[in-house]
């Protein structure tokens, strides 16, 4: 259901579960945080997030196990804490993280795509958010991380209206940030140039766009004079002068997962109906 790889300093997170187009149960989204633990202890350079069949992207969560929710209370907030560790793992990781979309992306598969950094939109992408169409809600650190990107007033035609909505809409309300006719290979190709800059330039600036809504931040200063002390900026200088390729040391992972218990970090959703 969930499989990864990581090679020349990118990593691939595969859904591939396409007899429910990738609809993802509460084993699913325990495999998806422990593949994200993995990935933050290898440390690459950028994370490709995609779906192993094309056509599809993630219908949300398992439909199935929803409906037992009605009757099982016991079982609601343990499949809330399943969904909140893997997309608070994603969202979390120090290094860059791509969707690459192509296909039904619904409820929960929206809050999915949503944790990642940036999101590229293949011509088959469509989206919804439907927990009105089934009597649910959803998580408010979604709904947050939606507003955030696309305003107050989209984000309540998306989640008022349950209608679905495709690339070209998608890419002109900022729900996606680029459109290909292969979402995976420009996901791939932005990947690749990223993995050939900085590491910790690229975790520094992570932490800048994630901070940057909530004003000026010292630690964000400190970052900024400390790199000019770095190995990264004394062979970014040495390659510019040379007229070479920079070749920048593996770091590692330089921050760890955030933590699952975060506010701002727990999901939800539906499988679309």
């Amino acid at each position: 259901m969930i499989a990864h790889q990581i090679a020349d300093g990118i990593a691939t997170i595969t859904l591939d579960a396409p007899a429910t187009r990738n609809a993802l149960p509460m084993a699913g989204w325990h495999a998806l945080a422990g593949t994200v633990a993995t990935i933050a202890a290898a440390g690459p350079r950028v994370v490709v997030l995609r779906a192993a069949v094309p056509g599809m992207f993630c219908s949300g969560s398992d439909l199935r196990e929803i409906a037992g929710l009605a009757e099982d209370a016991a079982a609601r907030a343990p499949f809330r804490r399943a969904m909140r560790q893997a997309l608070a793992g994603l969202a979390g990781l120090p290094m860059p993280v791509i969707a690459a979309i192509d296909g039904d992306c619904f409820g929960a598969g929206v809050a999915l795509a949503l944790a990642a950094d940036m999101r590229v939109a293949g011509p088959r992408a469509v989206f919804a958010i439907t927990p009105a169409k089934l009597g649910i809600t959803y998580p408010q650190e979604d709904i947050a991380r939606l507003v955030a990107l696309v305003g107050p007033g989209q984000a309540a035609r998306m989640l008022y209206g349950a209608t679905r909505i495709d690339a070209a809409e998608a890419a002109r309300i900022g729900l996606v940030e680029d459109r290909a006719d292969d979402a995976m290979a420009a996901a791939t190709a932005m990947a690749t140039a990223m993995a050939a800059l900085s590491p910790a330039s690229l975790v520094a600036l992570k932490q800048a766009v994630a901070r940057a809504p909530h004003g000026h931040d010292p630690a964000l200063d400190a970052l900024f004079d400390e790199a000019f002390a770095g190995d990264d900026f004394r062979e970014g200088l040495a390659a510019f002068r040379e007229r070479r390729p920079a070749r920048f040391a593996e770091i590692g992972c330089a921050l760890s997962v955030a933590d699952a218990s975060s506010p701002d970090r727990t999901d939800d959703g539906a499988q679309d109906t």
